[in-house]
């Protein structure tokens, strides 16, 4: 007869069966056919490192440059705001679960909204931001927000830090939360005054989770693909054209999988960097 323990033991695999099925077949299985398209050469089919070597060309630098600008630039413009609304909707306020809310709605808009609403406030004829500049005479003549280089960049990561907004908050207030209260009361009976609290108790704690929360929201605006492609499909004249839309042009109009595998590792290995940076610092920090 079969044991309790051995009986056990198989319903376990049983029931983990087909979750470790379901992962091999939609993420370990695509992951190695990638893997195996970026050492194939387009055309002769030989296997190598072509794919690799094109990274090194006039196409990949300004892809990758303009990735790492839009998703620093972001980071930095979501820790800004996330820090004072973490610590203004930290404190007693009438309606504070509304305004919470209010602040988490970028997360839940969907990304075509989100484009449709950047395109209509960035518009050089009829948006907002336009009319409201000639009217109070900050711009003399209209702005293409969209179709001026610098602009253009500055646009695509206003718009990347406010869908991204929401998680930093998140994050910020979680651990603004988990500050004991008696710590700050005795740093105010020591004599701190708010600023000095802030920098010498408040911000330290805080450090650990701003850091992992700028990671996170690093990765996703480096690997973001459909918002700068709504706003501006990559240009004017390729100063948005980020890794993901470098990746996409490679795959659907080059038809080049080996090129466009190649990116996506990189991209792919770019997270596994900077997430594995986040983890021994905070390591330390603890």
């Amino acid at each position: 007869m079969i044991g309790r323990r051995t009986y056990f033991q198989a319903a376990g695999l049983a029931m983990v069966g087909p979750a470790v099925f379901l992962t091999a077949t939609v993420v370990l299985a695509p992951f190695v056919w990638v893997v195996a398209q970026s050492f194939i050469e387009k055309g002769s089919g030989t296997l190598g490192l072509a794919n690799f070597a094109w990274l090194t060309g006039p196409a990949f630098l300004p892809a990758l440059w303009n990735s790492l600008l839009i998703s620093v630039g972001s980071v930095l413009v979501e820790v800004m705001l996330a820090v004072p609304l973490a610590l203004l909707l930290n404190r007693p306020l009438a309606g504070r679960a509304f305004l919470r809310s209010i602040v988490t709605i970028p997360w839940a808009i969907p990304t075509v909204a989100v484009a449709t609403g950047f395109l209509w406030l960035g518009n050089t004829n009829y948006g907002l931001f336009n009319q409201i500049g000639l009217a109070t005479g900050v711009f003399s003549e209209p702005i293409s927000f969209l179709g001026e280089r610098g602009w253009a960049t500055a646009w695509v990561t206003l718009a990347h830090a406010w869908k991204g907004l929401p998680l930093v908050f998140i994050v910020i207030l979680a651990a603004l939360q988990s500050l004991s209260n008696e710590i700050v009361e005795a740093a105010r009976v020591d004599g701190a005054g708010p600023l000095a609290t802030f920098n010498n108790v408040v911000l330290p704690h805080l450090m650990p989770s701003i850091a992992l929360a700028g990671v996170l929201s690093g990765i996703y605006n480096f690997a973001l693909f459909d918002i700068t492609f709504l706003l501006t499909g990559g240009g004017p004249s390729g100063s948005t054209t980020t890794l993901p839309l470098l990746l996409y042009n490679q795959a659907f109009r080059a038809l080049d999988m080996g090129r466009a595998s190649a990116i996506g590792l990189v991209v792919f290995l770019a997270g596994v960097v900077a997430l594995a940076v986040v983890f021994r610092v905070s390591a330390r920090a603890r």
